[in-house]
């Protein structure tokens, strides 16, 4: 399986007076335009997932939808499992994903969660990567029925193909 993984794009910074309910922070308007030139991009370079899962919170459905439009990839649909904590997330995207049988899926989400699952499938003890906002990490899954609850695999489950950080999108350009 060809797994994309996405952290949402640069949000609003968190503020209780603002966001009480943390869930509804919005992409700030600076993100919404990087990440829109990164997912026109992305469809330069690369196919489409077959399918693509978002956690329902604000900055990353805003991001999956961005996905959708821009890069022209399929509408997201809502992964509650991206929504949890680092521990639960991490256990519950790997139960998630061993079920699935396409043969490209991508998931956006949040940190420290989705580093920690990457690190995970690479192997590592911790986080493997830096998921910058925005980022998107492109791994190769050997087996995924393998990251079922209960299966073990030694050493990794996956190979990293590419890691695309924003700040890729803006080199060899000029500020206007």
């Amino acid at each position: 399986m060809l797994l994309f993984v996405i952290r949402h794009a640069k949000a609003s910074e968190r503020d209780s007076q603002v966001w009480p309910d943390d869930s509804l922070r919005p992409l700030t308007k600076g993100g919404v335009r990087k990440f829109e030139r990164l997912a026109k991009r992305i469809r330069e370079i690369h196919q489409p997932p077959q399918i693509v899962f978002s956690s329902s919170f604000a900055r990353a459905w805003s991001t999956a939808c961005i996905l959708s439009k821009a890069a022209r990839w399929p509408d997201p649909i809502r992964c509650q499992s991206l929504e949890c904590n680092r521990d639960d997330g991490v256990l519950a995207t790997r139960e998630f994903l061993a079920m699935r049988n396409e043969e490209s899926v991508a998931i956006v989400g949040h940190e420290p969660m989705l580093s920690e699952f990457v690190g995970e499938l690479l192997g590592s003890a911790g986080p493997a990567i830096v998921m910058n906002k925005g980022a998107v990490a492109i791994l190769e899954v050997d087996d995924p029925k393998q990251l079922a609850a209960g299966e073990s695999f030694p050493g990794s489950a996956a190979s990293l193909v590419a890691l695309i950080d924003p700040s890729w999108v803006d080199q060899g350009r000029t500020k206007r």
